[in-house]
């Protein structure tokens, strides 16, 4: 890779350890991908959840924050993802497991080297987003696609070794979403139909990463019949990356790189691919279910907005949830506390309902919680909840808000 003045001194270690490890590990990403050089960042996105970081990832950003301070400047403004933790929500979910004091121990290691630990994702606005066209490193999945896609900011997915060697190099190599060619469109689609609940695009996103399932696929959307609410382009974008591993996508006259089809393939458009309802409710029959003992719902990624959490109370209002089912609906630590300010917390504990702040429910050592509980069903209005979880053993089942907590009242899965 072709390096800058500043580039090799830091390799040379001249400004300090960190540095220097971080352009080592980049160049190493960098090779892998066939980066010629480097791109300047200024704005760093970390994930940091507590099972994939480990004892040991904790341990190595530690000896990262024991170097004199000069050895470990950074050269970018980094927050990471924590959301606190829901200390008695967790005792609840794994006993045995103090959740709460090792994700501290986390952020404690993290803000001693000067990263934000900010309880945010950039998705859910709580974070300040780059402007178009500005190069970043991200390595949150959702932050990613949304960066791209809905911003028309420059993203790779950084692991977490990688975006914490950009917090101290100012740099991320140039390759992937970084090159304007890579950024067109390769795949065209169009809705048949509107999808009238978050479940319903987030299965059009699932049906098209499925489709595409690679890195480099690029998908243009028609979704001419409506424009489509943000949150609605956040669970198909977080399931386009979830179930295809795509990290960008553009919507024809809504994203900011695809006014039209051909500015989107940069040339003429292929003939795009219909996407029908009948193929959105065959995948979320597909989960199957009806009729079956409920054992958990878990409403969650993205974490809920103040919105949707007065309709899970409205829902709720006058009801109880099932005894032998647990309800919990996700939401970042500044989310809950308004909710319960304005009373909407309390309506949701009164039915028998968690408020949960801390990572996302598959986050959280989800297959430990199953095993204690023996849980086995579950529902959830997040597509990309239920295919992570049904890797941990879950039977999920995707389903709208409405329709889930209808389910928890009744203590089974509703069709």
């Amino acid at each position: 890779m072709k390096l800058d003045a500043l580039e090799k001194a830091m390799l040379d270690g001249a400004h300090g350890e960190a540095a220097r490890w971080g352009l080592e590990y980049q160049q190493r990403v960098g090779a892998f991908f066939d980066a010629e050089d480097f791109v300047p960042v200024r704005l760093i996105h970390i994930s940091t959840d507590r099972e994939t970081m480990g004892d040991s990832g904790v341990s190595f950003i530690r000896e990262l924050g024991d170097l004199p301070p000069e050895s470990r400047r950074p050269r970018a403004f980094a927050a990471a993802d924590f959301r606190g933790f829901d200390d008695e929500t967790f005792r609840f979910l794994l006993p045995g497991r103090d959740l709460a004091t090792q994700s501290a121990e986390a952020a404690e290691a993290l803000g001693r080297l000067g990263v934000s630990t900010a309880h945010a994702y950039i998705n859910d606005h709580s974070v300040t987003a780059p402007v178009f066209g500005e190069a970043c490193g991200y390595s949150g999945t959702p932050s990613v696609i949304y960066m791209n896609g809905l911003v028309g900011a420059r993203c790779n997915f950084e692991a977490g070794p990688s975006s914490l060697a950009a917090f101290f190099t100012g740099r991320v190599p140039r390759y992937g979403f970084h090159l304007s060619e890579n950024r067109r469109a390769t795949h065209a689609y169009q809705l048949a139909f509107t999808p009238e609940s978050v479940v319903e695009w987030g299965a059009v996103g699932a049906i098209i990463g499925r489709r595409l399932n690679s890195y480099w696929s690029v998908p243009a959307i028609d979704c001419s019949s409506a424009t489509p609410p943000v949150l609605s382009l956040n669970h198909m974008a977080l399931n386009l990356a979830s179930y295809g591993s795509i990290a960008m996508f553009h919507v024809i006259g809504v994203t900011p790189e695809a006014p039209d089809w051909d500015a989107a393939f940069g040339g003429k458009a292929p003939s795009p691919e219909l996407i029908t309802r009948e193929a959105v409710e065959t995948f979320l029959e597909s989960w199957g279910g009806a009729g079956e003992k409920l054992d958990v719902v878990a409403l969650s990624t993205p974490q809920l907005s103040m919105t949707e959490l007065i309709e899970i109370a409205d829902l709720l209002d006058g009801r109880h949830v099932h005894p032998d089912t647990t309800l919990l609906a996700y939401a970042p630590l500044e989310i809950k506390e308004a909710a319960e300010r304005i009373g909407v917390k309390q309506r949701i504990e009164k039915a028998g309902g968690r408020i949960v702040h801390g990572h996302d429910f598959f986050a959280t050592y989800a297959k430990e919680i199953r095993e204690h509980h023996n849980w086995d069903r579950l529902m959830t209005h997040s597509v990309k909840v239920a295919n992570i979880c049904a890797g941990y053993g879950y039977r999920p089942r995707p389903a709208s808000i409405e329709q889930c907590v209808k389910s928890a009242i009744a203590g089974k899965v509703l069709p």
